[in-house]
């Protein structure tokens, strides 16, 4: 969905946060069994989103990288993912999160100093920036993480830019257009495309179009000085809602569970899921090989008929998770998932939304399943407005290590109608029904209870108090959850 003529602030502009919308309701479920999953784009922002702050802010000449190979100077760390360790980056690590809560936010808006100041203070990283912003940011805190951020399975809209050289908004769609066998036709050998925002389905068995793509995100990697790549609207489950209709540009043989019941010729007789899952793991491992770590946007691991692979890459973006309209049968599923994915060492960021920065019951279930999952690398991010600086003061909550033994089936952590986590100096007890539950806690606890937060305002000073209620019973409410201190 279109957002409108970029507008510049200075020398940049921003784009959206990962949604397509301008705005996200409490507990939407980007992905189910009716949609098919979340619908993403890069367009940019309107009025008012710089990408990462004012002009007058940015100072020095771009660092020195070597685009002849993708990867940036400095040493690599960590091990590939698929030792089960941590993932191999390309000069900056992941931080570890086993004892705390760690934010990688979707892109930052316009910023003063003290703004940037708060941002590579209080979290780890963000995505979608120019590559003066990220040098901006890392002037201020050196391991400061940015991602790069390219769709997927998907050919950009012609009209929809993304960062494509690290200094300036773009579309390779004038090359890509020239190779007609990457694109996915229907039926009537039409291209097929999104009906949400236009962009176009392509054929990833295809292999000009894995070179292409292995080779230019490597050289965006290099040329914006990234991290790793958020790789959007990955899902196959995807098919179904957004291109699997009737009509000019749709393709009815993906619709319903096409993607994993229906062999292609196009694809070489695989389905849609089994065609992927090789793409897929070979992309990962190309880019591996060079420091750079895929994470795609998997949504939320609620349609049902998805058997997907999504442990093939280093990591998964999860768009939605933990959404309040969950069925429990759905949120069981989901959060196993995730279990799987933090047992195996996998990058996870953690993204929803918010209907309004006062809904504390919201932004404490969204704290609440990010701690029951949270392993070495778990990220967070839950936020109200599109590229905005927000803060809330639950996210400076210091439980410790969990002392739970880990483990990949939620159901180990059921506990009194509620499903628990302990840790070194508290625990979460987390509620996906819809019902109240009332737990006796066995001693005397102190229970946190946030209030405020929000956007940040210039003068950079965090938003929101937490007080301390001394317990020895909570009653956790109805898609929430509790924190408790010792």
């Amino acid at each position: 969905m279109s957002r409108g003529t970029p507008l510049f602030i200075g020398l940049f502009f921003g784009v959206a946060a990962c949604g397509s919308s301008s705005s996200h309701p409490s507990g939407a479920n980007p992905e189910s069994d009716a949609t098919g999953g979340s619908n993403d784009s890069e367009e940019p922002e309107d009025a008012g989103a710089g990408s990462g702050q004012d002009a007058e802010s940015i100072d020095g000449p771009a660092s020195s990288h070597d685009g002849a190979t993708g990867v940036a100077d400095g040493p690599t760390q960590g091990i590939d993912a698929s030792e089960g360790g941590a993932v191999a980056t390309r000069g900056r690590a992941f931080p570890d999160t086993f004892a705390s809560i760690a934010l990688l936010v979707d892109q930052l808006p316009s910023m003063n100093m003290a703004q940037m100041q708060f941002a590579t203070s209080h979290f780890v990283g963000t995505e979608k920036q120019l590559l003066p912003v990220t040098q901006a940011l890392r002037a201020l805190n050196p391991a400061f993480l940015v991602l790069h951020y390219h769709l997927a399975m998907w050919q950009s809209a012609p009209g929809t830019p993304f960062i494509v050289n690290g200094t300036s908004w773009g579309n390779d769609y004038p090359t890509v257009t020239m190779n007609e066998s990457w694109f996915w036709h229907n039926t009537e050998s039409q291209r097929v495309t999104s009906n949400v925002d236009q962009k176009l389905l392509m054929n990833v068995s295809v292999q000009g179009f894995q070179q292409y793509w292995a080779q230019s995100l490597a050289q965006q990697v290099a040329d914006g000085q990234y991290d790793g790549i958020m790789f959007d609207s990955a899902s196959p489950a995807l098919l179904q809602g957004e291109c699997g209709g009737s009509g000019d540009g749709q393709d009815s043989r993906l619709a319903a569970t096409a993607a994993r019941d229906t062999t292609f010729s196009e694809l070489g007789g695989a389905t849609w899921i089994d065609a992927w899952q090789s793409w897929i793991a070979a992309l990962s491992a190309a880019l591996s090989a060079q420091g750079i770590p895929l994470i795609p946007n998997t949504s939320a691991f609620t349609t049902g008929w998805d058997n997907t692979d999504y442990t093939l890459s280093p990591g998964a973006f999860v768009e939605g998770f933990a959404g309040t309209d969950f069925a429990v049968s759905d949120w069981q599923a989901s959060t196993n998932e995730l279990l799987k994915l933090a047992s195996l060492g996998r990058i996870m960021i953690l993204q929803n939304y918010l209907a309004s920065p006062s809904d504390v019951a919201t932004r404490m279930y969204y704290l609440g399943n990010y701690l029951l999952v949270k392993a070495h690398q778990t990220y967070l991010d839950y936020f109200d407005q599109d590229g905005s600086l927000e803060w809330y003061p639950e996210w400076a909550i210091n439980l410790g290590s969990p002392t739970t033994p880990s483990t990949t089936n939620v159901a180990d952590l059921a506990s009194a109608g509620v499903y628990r986590r302990d840790f070194q100096h508290g625990s979460v007890l987390v509620n996906p029904t819809a019902s109240p539950v009332t737990v006796s806690l066995g001693g005397t606890f102190q229970q946190v209870v946030p209030s405020g937060g929000g956007l940040v305002d210039t003068s950079g000073a965090a938003p929101g108090t937490l007080t301390m209620q001394a317990v020895t019973s909570v009653t956790v409410g109805a898609t929430t959850a509790v924190v408790v201190l010792n």
